[in-house]
């Protein structure tokens, strides 16, 4: 008899001590600060944590019975409703998937979304899912591409200066020990500048005699004559440089040029 009852009220303190260490569910979910909800087989909402007053802007209440799509922008709609579908299914490939919400004042929501089945007795009532509020994340993200495209762009244009200054010091100093002209040192640098300028584009050489040639008004025979080409190969010639820059007339093609800097100015 004494060892039966000292057993169970053993038993009994053990059931105590387990029942006052059990978490509070409703009230984790209730803190949370990511959104916790539940949907119904056609995807609306039967259950909304407080975290929504805090990311869309509204009322837990005013979203139960909506269908989860609304508060999504167009393009995230079919994405997430396709997820959902699946998961329905038991064809999701993964319970990780981000969308784009609206809040209520119209503003942008970045969300990363963990969704899954919900079963009630072993049958699938529904989904169920934790979103979190990635906007500020996605924003840092965007000013580290801004930054490291501003970077590139920079180590691209400071390779490109080198390159010329380079060529132009090679320039100065070929002359320099000819005896040319200054005149015709400064002649050199703006033709090495132009090719610089060219080469940027995809153009070449040809090129831009061809587009200075246009500049002071010759024909194509002319033209044809100064490159050693036939008139027929020139046109097709100037046809490729409009394509290139986006011109459909010669004039447009010399007044585009002038603009790029690829023709000397008192051209």
């Amino acid at each position: 008899m004494g060892r039966g009852s000292t057993r169970k009220s053993g038993d009994r303190k053990r059931a105590v001590e387990s029942t006052a260490f059990e978490p509070d569910y409703r009230a984790l979910v209730a803190a949370a600060g990511d959104v916790i909800y539940t949907l119904d087989l056609q995807g609306r909402f039967t259950s909304v944590n407080p975290a929504a007053l805090r990311v869309f802007e509204c009322e837990p209440q005013e979203m139960i019975g909506r269908d989860f799509v609304e508060i999504l922008t167009p393009e995230s709609a079919e994405n997430a409703r396709r997820h959902f579908q699946q998961g329905l299914l038991g064809t999701e490939n993964t319970p990780f998937f981000d969308v784009e919400a609206r809040a209520k004042s119209g503003r942008v929501i970045h969300l990363e979304v963990r969704a899954g089945n919900l079963y009630q007795n072993g049958a699938c009532i529904g989904r169920q899912g934790i979103a979190r509020d990635i906007s500020e994340l996605k924003a840092l993200q965007a000013q580290v591409a801004e930054k490291s495209a501003r970077i590139a762009l920079l180590e691209e244009r400071t390779r490109i200066a080198l390159g010329l200054y380079s060529r132009i010091a090679g320039l100065a100093r070929h002359d320099a020990s000819d005896g040319a002209s200054p005149e015709a040192s400064l002649r050199h640098v703006q033709v090495a500048m132009l090719h610089a300028s060219g080469e940027k584009i995809g153009l070449t050489s040809l090129d831009l005699h061809v587009l200075e040639l246009l500049s002071k008004g010759r024909s194509s025979r002319e033209i044809a004559l100064h490159v050693h080409r036939s008139p027929h190969t020139v046109k097709d010639h100037v046809k490729k440089i409009m394509q290139r820059l986006g011109a459909t007339r010669r004039a447009e093609l010399v007044a585009t040029a002038l603009g790029l800097g690829l023709i000397p100015g008192e051209s």
